[in-house]
């Protein structure tokens, strides 16, 4: 018995949501860190590990909730679970695969753009901005042209999102 897929407006919703609940464990994460700020100043090499330190936060977040039911708070709510393209559960592995093609996509390509961009443009930030933007939303549109309506992070990391809320109706005997 294979699930369906889950439709793409239920994944974006579970997405919005999961960025408001992201706000909150990022929160939690930065005032943790907030001690060490007030200790050491504000050197340059402190940002950087702050931001090492999110990033780690953020994995650790997505793996344990993928690897331990293939769904965090906000795909519980969304009725939606995390899945192998074979149908299982996600190993640690593969849940840090999804993780790394996602930060790719949804944070080192916008943000490497926006930098290029601001040299090529001579520091227009407007239109940096809107280059990092539109570069952002290219893993959802993806979906449009994908066969599965699949996000490209899923395609690449061979993983779906599916509905776990559907009636499936187990065949006669």
């Amino acid at each position: 018995m294979t699930l369906p897929l889950a439709s793409v407006p239920r994944r974006v919703g579970s997405i919005c949501y999961e960025l408001l609940l992201l706000g909150g464990v990022l929160l939690v994460a930065g005032a943790v860190f907030q001690p060490i700020f007030n200790g050491l100043g504000h050197p340059a090499w402190l940002d950087v590990l702050y931001r090492v330190y999110l990033v780690l936060v953020l994995g650790g977040y997505f793996g344990f909730s993928w690897c331990r039911g293939g769904q965090t708070l906000a795909m519980k709510t969304w009725k939606l679970q995390l899945v192998t393209t074979e149908g299982q559960g996600l190993s640690h592995q593969k849940a840090a695969i999804r993780y790394g093609i996602a930060l790719v996509l949804l944070l080192g390509v916008p943000v490497l753009a926006y930098f290029v961009w601001q040299q090529v443009s001579g520091g227009d930030m407007h239109t940096s901005g809107w280059m990092a933007a539109s570069l952002l939303l290219v893993p959802f549109v993806w979906a449009a042209w994908d066969p599965e309506r699949q996000f490209l992070h899923d395609r690449l990391a061979g993983t779906r999102v599916v509905w776990v809320g559907a009636k499936v109706t187990p065949p006669l005997a």
